[in-house]
């Protein structure tokens, strides 16, 4: 009787965890949507998103309440907010944005592979810009993504470059959620995976976010030492048991690149 209790009780849990992740995806995928096509309606939205019209109006005041967005000046529909810009502006007070963004589409280019730029903002990572190869099907984490620095290599390349108060900022904020088998979960362990970040130059997560996906991040260090932000790849499970040091070596380029532009 009790360990079929504790099996409902793992299964409810699980299934709480599954559902707000749906509800997280849902809500960076409705940035990603408004920041593709301004004035968007709430209705119009709310059909993407696959939700019901109440709770995509939820979904928009979390968003307007933010600041991430706004409304479309006499229209009805949703464009993004001052809160996006300023996530830029806190990584990059000085930076040539258009150009690091130039990087990071001959990132996606030469590699084929989905590429992204990433900042440390709120003590976490935020997918501030995406590249998509051309035919490519969506994959990995979207534009906008916030959070989980702890499964993705981009957010391990920016705590561990922002040093050992970024690694305590971030564990008294954000949970260590395991969102795999293969999420590390261990605050001890975690320290001692950043450390290895440190000096390797470079980080990867293999399916320690999600299943079947593998991704590399080096981080964009400044001539002063700091680091700026980091530029990564995502690919599948299976390709990256072959790509894994190719990939490494045009991620290295582009973050090395990229600091020479900012």
């Amino acid at each position: 009787m009790m360990e079929e209790s504790v099996r409902r009780d793992l299964a409810r849990t699980g299934g709480d965890r599954r559902s707000k992740f749906r509800s997280a995806r849902r809500v960076f995928r409705a940035l990603e949507i408004i920041s593709e096509r301004e004035g968007v309606t709430a209705r119009q939205l709310a059909g993407e998103l696959g939700v019901s019209l109440s709770n995509c109006y939820y979904i928009l005041n979390v968003l307007l309440e933010g600041g991430y967005i706004e409304r479309a000046g006499a229209r009805r529909g949703y464009r993004l907010g001052p809160k996006i810009p300023l996530l830029y502006e806190r990584a990059f007070p000085r930076a040539d944005i258009s150009g690091v963004e130039l990087v990071v589409r001959e990132l996606a280019e030469r590699s084929m592979r989905h590429a992204y730029l990433g900042i440390l903002a709120d003590g976490a990572v935020t997918v501030a810009h995406l590249e998509t190869p051309p035919r490519s099907p969506p994959v990995g984490i979207v534009q906008g993504f916030h959070g989980a620095s702890h499964a993705l290599a981009l957010g391990k390349v920016l705590i561990a470059g922002a040093g050992r108060e970024a690694l305590t900022e971030y564990l008294a904020e954000y949970p260590l959620e395991a969102f795999t088998p293969r999420t590390i979960v261990e605050p001890k362990r975690l320290e001692e995976h950043l450390r290895r970040v440190r000096e390797i130059g470079f980080a990867t997560d293999i399916e320690e976010f999600s299943e079947n996906l593998c991704c590399v991040a080096a981080p964009i260090e400044l001539e002063d030492g700091s680091v700026a932000g980091a530029i990564g790849v995502s690919t599948s499970a299976r390709r990256f048991v072959e790509e894994a040091g190719a990939l490494r070596d045009l991620v290295r380029w582009a973050a090395g690149e990229a600091a020479r532009r900012l």
